[in-house]
Formats: C-alpha cells, structure tokens, sequence
C-alpha cells in the first residue's frame, strides 16, 4: 500500500513542480504584456490539445494542455518559432482551423475570425495591440517579465518560509574533527575551532560551510575562524571528491576541505515580516550567486555538464524527495506531506531561480536572445529582418535541442552508475 502511494505521491509532486515554474514565467510575459496593453492570443500550460480551454472577455485563449511539461504565453504577432508568422495565429491550433486576423493600430480590438471543423465561423475579439506596434523597449520588458517573475517569486516562497516555518540557525559552528592528511589539515584548521565566516559570508549553520567548498573545487576559499578568543584567517583550496547523495541515490563530484563540522545550540528561529522580506532577498540572492559560480565554471573549463540537471533528474529528485517523506517509519501521514510539501515549494523557488537565468541567457529562442533582438533594433532604428530572426531562432532550438539530449543521457547515466 505504501508503494501505491509513494509512486503516486511521485509522479504527481513532479507535474506541480514543473507547471507552478512554468506558469510562473509565462505569468511574467502575460502580465507585463498587460501593462503595455498587448493583446495575447493563448496562455497554455503544459503542450498539445486542449484537456481544459476558456476564453475571457480580452479573447485570450486560457488552456490546460495534456502534456504538462511546459508552457507559452502568444501575443498577436509574435514570432517565437521560425514557423511563426507576423498573423495572429495559434500556434497549436488543431488540424482544420482556419484564423485571419485584422489587426488595428493604436490598441483597437484585433478582430479574429475563427473557422473550424465542427463550428460555424464566429468572430472572436482580441483587446489590445499587437506585438510588432508596442516598440523595442517596451517588447524588451516583456521578454524580461518572465525571468524576474521567477526571481520575484523565489523572494515570496523563502520569506513566507522564513516568516512561517523559521530557518535552521546555531549559535556557533565548530570543528568537531580535522580529517588526518587534509586539505583542512593542510590549512592549519584544528579541532575546536569555530568558523565564523566562510567564502566571505558569515556561517549561520554548518550548510553555509558546505556552500562555500562543495562548488569551488580547486578554488581558495577563505575562512574566518575563531580560536582562543582569536580571530585567524585561513584558505584552504577544496579537492573535488566523489561521494554518494542519498537524496539523489547518485554520485557525485564536489569540493572537500576534509572538516567535520559541529552545530551548538542550533534550532530554528523564526522572522518576524521585516526579517522574512529581508530573507527572501538574501536566499534568493545566495541561490542566483550559485547559479553564476557553476555557469561561471562550466564556461572556464573547471566544471563538466554532469553538474546540470534536465528533466529526468529533476523527476529522480522529486521521486526521492517523495521517498524520503512518505517512508519515514513512526511519523503521522499528514506530517510526512506537510514536510513533503514544504520541502517541494523550497525545490519549486530554487528552480524557478534556475530557469529565470537560463531564460536571460543570449540565445535565440530564450528571453535572453529576445532582448538582445530588441535591443539591436533600438540602437540601429529599424526591426531585425523577420528572414535573420527564423535563422536565429532556428539555430537556438537546435543548439536547445542538442543541449536537452546531452543533460537527458547524463541523467540516465547517474541513474545507471549512482548507486554505491
């Protein structure tokens, strides 16, 4: 029974996770399309045919599609694929429909005339302007609503856990042992020392220590530590090791100064708003800087793509987050999901961190290469040609393509030679 329900529990907790980062991006797009009044033709969660379809009052199409691993927000006129056209088409409408669109300058409703297979022809008014009339700066702040939606929504989740859940903090981290023939013995660290800074940031709990070494393998990183009432300076250079995450049932390669660590006093202290607010920004903040350190190394050559995660690793996280809560012996069900479920939204905002940079990235088809567009187009005075914008976009969905299959095998192969 409990295989039942942990491989249910699974499955659904990775569509939620996916959808709610989606969603919010292109809640970003649709929301900052508003502000200027664009009008948009479809919002759809998720790919394909339609499980679920309403339209409102603008004539935005609102869509649960069948296959859940994704999303789009379509304004009139835009090109987001090199089969788009300046029309206002959808582009998932199904096989037989026919859409002309009328669009008027100045914001005047855009008239669509929707024919198809089983309707009669009916009119269908989309309020707002179309995407080429609203001008480069303002696409631009479109194309960035997305990413800083993600952003903006990693700040609200981490100060709403911070304010309702609290945050783990101790009063002092020490080291416990000092592993003989080190990195850390090497250092000069020794057993009793307490570390009150570590990669410039100060140690709140033994996992601040682990963020600054686990990522920067044959890096220095320099430790604030407190002995006999002294403050001493010490850099240690981590040594990438592979050690087995029981989370992820994987092995992985990660930094190691060789300490073991030790929390006194430790509990959980809870933010009153102000400190909560202040939280959000500084979680995310740390997440975004570890973004950039592992970007920051693939591009120097320090790191190799095994660091990235695709779509099967995210759902081998979710199935063994799911595991872990769900089979925990002796704890009440609704305990096992509240704990589940808290520990997903936290997954859910460091995601959503992730895929708001990946999308700032300078690569047609990615918001990045949208404004990079946008951006040319305001310096020179005239649009980029539509004919170099589908080259552009079509190099991007093969180089994404390529990219996805690379990050999917090396998933598999960690499934395949992760356990110990």
């Amino acid at each position: 029974m409990m295989d039942v329900i942990s491989f249910i529990g699974s499955f659904i907790p990775f569509i939620v996770v996916i959808s709610i980062v989606i969603t919010v991006h292109e809640l970003g797009h649709y929301w900052v399309g508003r502000m200027f009044n664009a009008a948009a033709e479809s919002f759809a969660v998720g790919f394909g045919k339609p499980i679920v379809e309403v339209r409102d009052k603008r004539g935005t199409r609102w869509r649960i599609n069948w296959l859940p691993l994704g999303g789009f927000v379509k304004f009139v006129g835009e090109i987001q694929a090199p089969t788009d056209t300046r029309a206002a088409a959808d582009p998932n409408k199904q096989d037989g429909d026919l859409v002309e669109a009328v669009v008027s300058a100045g914001g005047a409703p855009v008239v669509t005339k929707e024919h198809a297979k089983a309707e009669p022809a009916h009119e269908v008014h989309l309020v707002g302007k179309a995407y080429p009339e609203l001008g480069p700066l303002k696409r631009m702040a479109i194309s960035l609503g997305g990413p800083f939606a993600n952003f903006i929504f990693a700040i609200v989740v981490f100060a709403g856990i911070g304010l309702f859940f609290g945050i783990p903090e101790a009063k002092e981290v020490a080291i416990n042992s000092v592993v003989p023939g080190s990195i850390g013995e090497g250092a000069g660290f020794k057993s009793g020392d307490v570390i009150i800074e570590a990669g410039g940031r100060k140690v709140e709990s033994s996992t601040d220590v682990l963020r600054a070494t686990q990522l920067s393998a044959g890096e220095a990183v320099r430790f604030n530590v407190l002995r006999n009432g002294k403050n001493i300076i010490l850099t240690a250079t981590p040594r990438e090791e592979e050690s087995y995450n029981k989370v992820l049932k994987v092995k992985e390669k990660v930094g190691k100064v060789g300490l073991e660590l030790a929390e006194r006093d430790s509990g959980i202290r809870h933010l009153n708003p102000i400190e909560a607010v202040g939280y959000g920004f500084s979680a995310t903040g740390d997440a975004l800087g570890a973004t950039l350190n592992v970007m920051r190394r693939l591009v120097t050559g320090k790191d190799g793509l095994d660091k990235l995660s695709g779509p099967i690793g995210i759902a081998t996280l979710t199935d063994n987050i799911t595991d872990l809560h769900l089979k925990q012996e002796g704890v009440p069900l609704l305990d096992r999901w509240t704990g589940l479920a808290v520990t997903l939204i936290q997954l859910v905002a460091l995601l959503s961190i992730g895929v708001g940079f990946f999308n700032l990235l300078p690569i047609p088809v990615l918001d990045g290469g949208a404004v990079v567009m946008c951006a040319a187009e305001a310096i020179s005075g005239r649009e980029v040609p539509e004919k170099v914008q589908r080259v552009g976009l079509t190099i991007g969905l093969a180089c994404l393509g390529l990219f996805a299959l690379v990050i999917s095998w090396q998933d598999i192969a960690k499934q395949w030679t992760g356990m110990p």
